[in-house]
């Protein structure tokens, strides 16, 4: 059985369905809905105007994708009580893990934030006139993961508004996790995101993360409104920001830079188009990571210049995580097969790693590196 747009439907139906003259009753109904158990209990009222609902439905790990591109493993107590005309969806609901869809594009649901949330929109009457009133909360040790990131978290959240324009109110706290963006890996240090305007979804975000490029340990923070995002930077050793910026973007400091000849001014330059560059390569990107397999793929199309002339030329990274300890690093220049650059590093701890590095010039090096914090 499946009624219109809603996204889940319910299959294996057994129970008994009794009927009188106006009241159709649901005595020990249970069904399958999302790869998990349902059981509903309740009546439906006919006869005298428009049908009148009041049906209670009790799961467990059950899975829903509301709205596209999000997919929900979740379970508890839903009421749905009205009728076609006005109705409303109450209860609450414990949310095990929530999934991004391959392809599913984070950045551009924060750079909508400034409109108001919406749905897929229905041909129904019923789902238009829709009321939600739901809390829902994470399981201890939830995931919220997508393609490039994974996070454990945990939350409070109450669900209001109506089917296409849907309201979240509350908090969520994002306690650990890890993403990869331009190759590095990112962990998380903390992380809160608070939903509060009742009108759109524009989130309060403070979010700190810390990633290692070779010898810096450089940790980025995003704060403010989704809509107003800012970002700051430091690393340590402490780098000036144009430094920490071609470190993030070309993975080698300003005045690394400078001594392969590159033109003052340029590796800034260059570091900020290749940032911009990501928009871009990540599209065609995500598709070559799915067709083969592999954990990252990007392409460069500015890289500061060690050729004759200045010519600029583009740049293939190709990266495989084999394990959480194990990554492996391929960097090509496509218009020289001569620079090419493997790397291979292994997490031995937390705090100790082996990086064996081929470099463009065909030297070979292995470093042992070792982080210590002093407080």
């Amino acid at each position: 059985m499946r009624y219109g747009d809603f996204p889940a439907g319910l299959s294996r139906i057994t129970g008994d369905l009794v009927f009188d003259a106006s009241r159709l009753t649901f005595d020990n109904l249970s069904a399958e809905s999302g790869g998990g158990q349902l059981n509903v209990a309740g009546s439906l009222t006919y006869g005298n105007g428009a049908v009148r609902y009041d049906l209670t439905a009790r799961s467990q790990r059950v899975r829903i994708r509301y709205p596209v591109g999000m997919s929900w493993l979740a379970g508890g107590t839903l009421r749905l009580t009205g009728d076609s005309r006005a109705a409303t969806l109450s209860g609450r609901v414990t949310v095990e893990r929530l999934l991004m869809a391959e392809g599913f594009d984070l950045g551009s649901l924060v750079a909508s934030s400034v409109e108001p949330v919406s749905a897929p929109s229905t041909t129904s009457p019923f789902l238009r006139n829709l009321q939600f009133d739901i809390q829902a909360d994470l399981a201890p040790n939830a995931r919220m993961e997508w393609a490039s990131a994974r996070f454990q978290t945990e939350a409070s959240m109450r669900v209001r508004g109506t089917w296409e324009h849907p309201i979240l109110l509350g908090h969520l706290h994002l306690l650990n996790g890890e993403m990869q963006f331009r190759g590095n890996r990112y962990q998380l240090s903390r992380g809160d995101i608070n939903f509060a305007n009742p009108f759109r979804l524009d989130p309060v975000i403070s979010i700190e993360a810390a990633t290692t490029i070779r010898q810096y340990e450089v940790t980025v923070n995003f704060t403010g409104p989704a809509s107003h995002l800012t970002m700051s930077y430091r690393s340590d050793p402490p780098l000036p920001s144009s430094d920490i910026i071609a470190l993030l973007a070309l993975g080698q400091t300003g005045e690394e830079s400078r001594l392969r000849n590159a033109p003052t001014g340029q590796a800034s330059q260059t570091g900020a188009s290749t940032l911009l560059s990501e928009a871009i390569s990540s599209q065609l990107g995500g598709r070559i990571q799915r067709l083969f397999g592999i954990s990252h793929f990007s392409v460069d199309p500015f890289l500061s210049s060690n050729t004759a002339g200045g010519e600029t030329s583009a740049r293939v990274t190709i990266s495989q995580q084999v394990s959480q300890e194990l990554i492996i690093t391929y960097i090509t220049n496509v218009t020289s097969t001569q620079q090419q650059i493997i790397q291979i590093e292994y997490a031995v701890r937390r705090d100790v790693s082996v990086v064996a590095l081929r470099d463009e010039n065909g030297t070979f090096g292995v470093d042992m590196i070792f982080k210590k914090r002093f407080k």
